[in-house]
């Protein structure tokens, strides 16, 4: 599981902070959003493949959630 928190648009990127099973310390991925390449990335560990996923799922919503949870088996 992986929490992002503090995510956040521009009209050229997409960033979040992220906890991994939700615990410190945290992780912070910045993607561009036209060839979703990650342009600034601080690793909390595993997981950071989840976060890119997601930030690239967030990045087509119309409305921002202000906290995301996602979970993989």
């Amino acid at each position: 599981m992986v929490i992002l928190k503090n995510i956040k648009e521009t009209k050229t990127d997409i960033s979040a902070d992220y906890y991994i099973e939700g615990r410190e310390p945290k992780g912070f991925m910045k993607m561009r959003i036209s060839d979703e390449e990650i342009i600034e990335h601080n690793s909390a560990g595993y997981g950071s493949s989840h976060v890119k996923y997601e930030l690239e799922r967030l990045a087509k919503l119309d409305k921002l959630p202000a906290e995301k949870t996602v979970f993989w088996f």
